[in-house]
This record gives C-alpha cells, sequence and structure tokens, in this order.
C-alpha cells in the first residue's frame, strides 16, 4: 500500500498543474496578510513536503530503475554468446567488477582468435 501511495503522490506531483498550483497557493498566502506565524506555518508544511515528495520520487525512480535492469538482464540472458555473469552486474562490488571486465577481456580475444580461425578454415 506504501508504494502504490507514493507512486501516486510521485505522480501528483510530478504533475505540471501541481507547480502551478503550489506557486499559486505561495503567491496567495504571503499576499494575504495571515501574519509572521501562518508564514512559519507555510514554511515548515512546504518544507515537509519538500522532503516527503522527494522520497516519493526516488522510491519511483529506484523502481523504473530495477525494471531496467531486469529488462536488460532478460536481453543478456536471451542473447547467444552474451555472458550470463554479467546478469545483475549491478549488485557486483568493485573487485568483481573489475574480474569480469579482464575475464570479459580475454574472452574477446578468444573469439577474435576464433574467428579469425573460421574465416582461414573456410578459405582453405
Amino acid at each position: 500500500m506504501g508504494c502504490r501511495f507514493s507512486d501516486w503522490g510521485a505522480n501528483i506531483a510530478g504533475h505540471p498543474m501541481a507547480l502551478i498550483l503550489v506557486i499559486v497557493f505561495c503567491g496567495a498566502w504571503f499576499l494575504l496578510p495571515l501574519g509572521d506565524a501562518a508564514t512559519a506555518v507555510l514554511t515548515l508544511v512546504l518544507s515537509v513536503l519538500a522532503i516527503t515528495l522527494t522520497q516519493m520520487v526516488l522510491n519511483q525512480q529506484k523502481r523504473h530503475d530495477v525494471a531496467l535492469h531486469l529488462k536488460i538482464d532478460e536481453l543478456i540472458h536471451a542473447m547467444r554468446g552474451a555472458r550470463d555473469e554479467v546478469m545483475g552486474i549491478e549488485n557486483k562490488s568493485e573487485i568483481e567488477l573489475e574480474a569480469l571486465r579482464i575475464t570479459g577481456d580475454v574472452a574477446e580475444r578468444v573469439l577474435e582468435r576464433r574467428r579469425g580461425e573460421s574465416v582461414t578454415s573456410r578459405v582453405d
């Protein structure tokens, strides 16, 4: 339920009309003679809203990133010749990433050598 509420809040806050509404509301708030206490309340409310909406947008962005990584992992898995170790690479440490890069370079040289051998065997 929290994710649905967060998603809903982020979608509402990201709408252009929401920005216009906030600007009109703040302008009206400051133009009306409500006093310093009302201004302090507005500042508090806007600060809490800013923090909450930031967290909602980050939560939504995280879900989009996870979905994108899953799609990329599926493409890697479906490609013939792709290394399945690369799937889920975003969760690996720096050392593991460097090891994958090195093994990828070695694998690339082996593939180039095999391609060269297959071209020579066809010519013969």
